[in-house]
């Protein structure tokens, strides 16, 4: 996978989690892997929605 694609799923799950909690019934300790996995369908692989999750709680997105 490229860097490039990393980055869009990236920028695609921060995306998916503002849109969550904007509804008001979701916090992002909510959003597990799984979760995104369903709600997306099943066209992303959960392996690859895990890691972009962790990447952006790495980086302090998902903190709180």
């Amino acid at each position: 996978m490229t860097e490039t694609t990393e980055m869009s799923l990236i920028d695609r799950l921060r995306e998916f989690m503002e849109t969550e909690a904007r509804s008001g019934s979701m916090d992002f300790g909510c959003i597990t892997p799984l979760y995104v996995y369903r709600a997306w369908g099943g066209t992303v692989a959960i392996d690859k929605i895990a890691t972009g999750l962790a990447e952006l709680r790495k980086n302090g997105f998902m903190v709180g």
